[in-house]
Order: structure tokens, then sequence, then C-alpha cells
């Protein structure tokens, strides 16, 4: 066990999970409003996007949302696998 809090793991993948998650939210948006062929493409607001289509808008919405809460749900999880694996615990179900 490292000499580290246990809160400082869980900050550094909260920091992280949300930055690359809102990062890769961001980006499939951008490519779901081009995809869909709103006007102004990448450069179009949420509010171009809800004009395009409710269902569009509401889409959008949800993949900005879930960007970040993903990203830390990967982060944890892989911090997870990493500790499992350096204590000899891993299943070969957690090393997939």
């Amino acid at each position: 066990m490292s000499g580290h809090p246990a809160w400082r793991g869980w900050l550094i993948d909260t920091v992280a999970g949300v930055l690359v998650g809102a990062l890769v939210g961001l980006i499939a948006v951008w490519n779901l409003s081009i995809f869909l062929g709103v006007e102004g493409g990448y450069q179009a607001s949420l509010v171009d996007v809800f004009e395009h289509g409710l269902l569009a808008g509401v889409l959008a919405t949800g993949v900005l949302l879930s960007g970040p809460a993903v990203g830390i749900w990967v982060a944890r999880r892989q911090r997870h696998k990493r500790a499992l694996e350096s204590d000899g615990k891993a299943s070969p179900a957690d090393r997939m």
C-alpha cells in the first residue's frame, strides 16, 4: 500500500475522468451535429441542435452530461483493476 491518502486517488480519478469525459462527449456531440446535418456543423450551438430536432437536442444533451460520469467510472475501474493486479487478487475476468 502506498503512503498516499485514499482521497487523493479519488480526487485524481474524478478530475481526470471529468476532463477526459467532457472532451470525449464534446467531440461526440460535434460529430453528431455534423452527421445529423445541423446547419453550422461543428460550429452549431446546443440551441441550434434543438432547433434542428428535439430528439437530436435531447441526445446531444445526454451525451454531454454522461461524458464526465462515464469518464469517472472508467478512471475508477482502471485504478481498481491496477490495485487488484498489484495485490495478486485479479481474476481472469478482471484482466480483460
